[in-house]
């Protein structure tokens, strides 16, 4: 399967797996090896990024807005470190990527693309939603 075809499988696969007032995510892609699921703003999302040189794919929460924004929005999440770890795994980490982008993500090994790796996929970044996203919302009141 090519990247892009399992990219385009991944929305319709993760809608189901969400609690029902999280079921209204917006698209950011499918672009070539990257998906984006968001709410309010497309620059804080959640994503799916394969990266086949590397082989691995990452899903994480990313925060590419404004620095103060992205800051804000890591140290509001860091808050709830031990319930995040305790619910998603110690595999998942948040950082400062770069200057201008945050996230809370996780890399595993990149398996061969298929319909079953894109619904293991899919229940993995709905996990991350279900977990995040109530406590990124509840962050910005």
């Amino acid at each position: 399967m090519r990247v892009r075809e399992f990219m385009a499988l991944l929305p319709d696969l993760v809608r189901p797996h969400l609690a029902p007032d999280l079921r209204a995510f917006k698209l950011r892609g499918p672009r070539h090896s990257l998906v984006g699921f968001y709410y309010e703003d497309e620059r804080v999302h959640y994503e799916v990024w394969v990266q086949a040189r590397a082989a691995r794919l990452e899903i994480g929460l990313h925060y590419e807005a404004d620095p103060e924004c992205n800051r804000q929005g890591l140290e509001a999440l860091s808050a709830h470190a031990a319930a995040i770890t305790a619910a998603l795994g110690p595999t998942v980490e948040g950082e400062e990527w770069t200057k201008h982008w945050t996230r809370i993500h996780e890399n595993v090994q990149l398996a061969p693309l298929s319909q079953a790796y894109a619904a293991a996929v899919a229940e993995r970044i709905a996990a991350f939603i279900n977990v995040l996203e109530p406590l990124r919302q509840a962050g910005l009141r």
